[in-house]
């Protein structure tokens, strides 16, 4: 990190450990997070980071974007306020990209001032990782779109609802036509046609996972996202962005869980000497440092290498892939199992709402099954552009 970001870094665990921290345990116990602690992120210039100047965006990069993920994710270990941040984080990037002009114009000002929200619809009740199988059709027609179908475990419909915003949502326009057949398309929460109901979560009770139901939802057609039948390409690329801020916000939890761990494990005395002596204890708590260090540095070379591609640097689509898969791969198993031994070393006051520790590893878990994109297919990834595509499962 350089001198900038190292600042930038320090700024935001200060201004969170403010707002933020003191108000995670009623966040979760709530379900909703305050709009007091969305504004200051945003007069932080966090609720779209990379987004330019213009649209009220601090135009920053990847590595800002990440190092503010886990920053987050340490304040609210519930992980709530990281879902929140990085799924307005990472599609408002793609926004930015593909977007129309007047889409734009309308929707990111409103973003980066906390005045809507936005999201990402792609899974169905069918499958999840399988787009090329969604039944969610878009009709294109003179000036519109027109959707029919549903979407299912959706982060933030109420919240779109309620403050205004919405999603990009993938939709097949050519049925014929496989992956080359889908179409990305912002959906306003509050669209004509469009009904929600909200799933009760074990966990990242600060915002609403919801099913979602769209009967002849009409939108304008400069509400599609780039070209009609790319949106596949467009998801792909947000997904990197995503994925790579959901890995940083995991690596928050874990480095947070290991800080109370360590101040624990140096406090209890069993036997006549602190836990921290005993090395059943200790060589976990050595393990669990080195593959925290070692998983926060691939964490910043998938960020590197985002912005390096950002920059107009000649970057392996595959090489930022990988690096990204590995990380989404890695990172939401590390944030549990520290979280699990951490609550081991605590013993039964863990198990207490007393300790945030049992709220972190329900939050982080929604990462263990498959948000973001489920861990197999993280390995898929990685297989296809290593061993090449021949050597997948399903080829």
């Amino acid at each position: 990190m350089n001198d900038e970001e190292l600042l930038f870094q320090k700024s935001v665990r200060e201004m969170l450990s403010a707002k933020l921290a003191p108000l995670c345990r009623e966040i979760d116990s709530r379900h909703e997070i305050p709009e007091t602690v969305l504004s200051s992120m945003a007069e932080f210039g966090l609720l779209g980071i990379t987004v330019p100047e213009k649209y009220g965006g601090p135009a920053g990069n990847m590595m800002m974007a990440s190092l503010a993920a886990m920053e987050i994710a340490a304040a609210d270990p519930s992980m709530a306020t990281a879902v929140y941040y990085l799924l307005v984080n990472g599609w408002s990037h793609i926004l930015n990209r593909y977007g129309a002009l007047k889409l734009r114009e309308e929707l990111l000002p409103r973003i980066t001032s906390n005045r809507a929200f936005l999201g990402i619809a792609t899974t169905e009740p069918g499958g999840g990782s399988d787009l090329v199988a969604m039944k969610t059709s878009g009709e294109i027609r003179q000036g519109s779109v027109v959707i029919n179908g549903e979407k299912t475990y959706i982060s933030g419909m109420a919240e779109a609802k309620r403050k205004g915003g919405g999603h990009l949502t993938l939709v097949k326009t050519d049925p014929n036509a496989g992956h080359r057949g889908l179409t990305f398309v912002y959906v306003p929460a509050d669209s004509k046609g469009l009904e929600f109901s909200v799933l009760d979560n074990m966990g990242r009770m600060g915002i609403s996972t919801s099913l979602v139901h769209y009967k002849d939802v009409e939108v304008p057609a400069h509400y599609i996202i780039g070209e009609p039948n790319r949106g596949f390409f467009y998801a792909m690329e947000g997904f990197n962005y995503a994925r790579t801020l959901v890995s940083a916000a995991c690596l928050g939890a874990a480095q947070w869980a290991l800080e109370v761990g360590e101040k624990y494990i140096k406090e209890r005395r069993a036997f006549g000497s602190p836990l921290a002596k005993y090395e059943s204890i200790s060589f976990e708590y050595a393990d669990l440092a080195v593959q925290i260090e070692m998983t926060r540095n691939e964490i910043f070379k998938a960020a590197f290498l985002l912005d390096s591609k950002d920059r107009g640097k000649e970057v392996s689509v595959k090489e930022i892939n990988r690096a990204v898969a590995a990380c989404k791969l890695v990172a939401p198993q590390l944030a549990f199992e520290t979280i699990k031994k951490v609550m081991m070393w605590h013993g039964a006051l863990s198990y207490t709402r007393d300790a945030l520790l049992e709220m972190a590893m329900r939050g982080v878990i929604s990462y263990l099954v498959g948000a973001e994109g489920a861990l197999n297919v993280m390995r898929l990834i990685i297989i296809r552009d290593m061993l090449g595509p021949e050597y997948l499962p399903y080829r």
